[in-house]
């Protein structure tokens, strides 16, 4: 029953809380956000974060997950996020047909 109990935990600790080596990239998933993204630990307060390419409407839920890991890695403490790539611009009423912007990449310092 404690073994059970113990692997249920172990299961559901969430991802983002997950110790990296610095320069190593780890491809994990937001079970909440239902998000594939990349975080690689740059220096000790400084992370690489790359969340997989999406559909132009993904791109808010994309873009919350961004800011909440931010503040869940950096234990709420003042954060500076760099969007380096993945934005699109914004058009009420597109012409032609939206080409996926690639991934989200941000640069987060603590």
């Amino acid at each position: 029953m404690l073994l059970k109990l113990l692997c249920r935990v172990v299961l559901f600790t969430p991802l983002a809380l997950v110790a990296t080596e610095q320069g190593k990239q780890q491809a994990l998933y937001d079970f909440d956000h239902k998000i594939h993204y990349r975080q690689t630990q740059l220096a000790a307060n400084k992370y690489k974060l790359s969340i997989r390419e999406g559909s132009y409407q993904e791109f808010a839920k994309q873009s919350v997950f961004l800011l909440r890991h931010s503040a869940q890695l950096c234990k709420s403490d003042e954060f500076n996020l760099k969007l380096l790539s993945g934005v699109q611009e914004f058009e009420k009423f597109p012409t032609e047909p939206r080409a996926n912007p690639g991934p989200l990449v941000a640069e987060l310092t603590c």
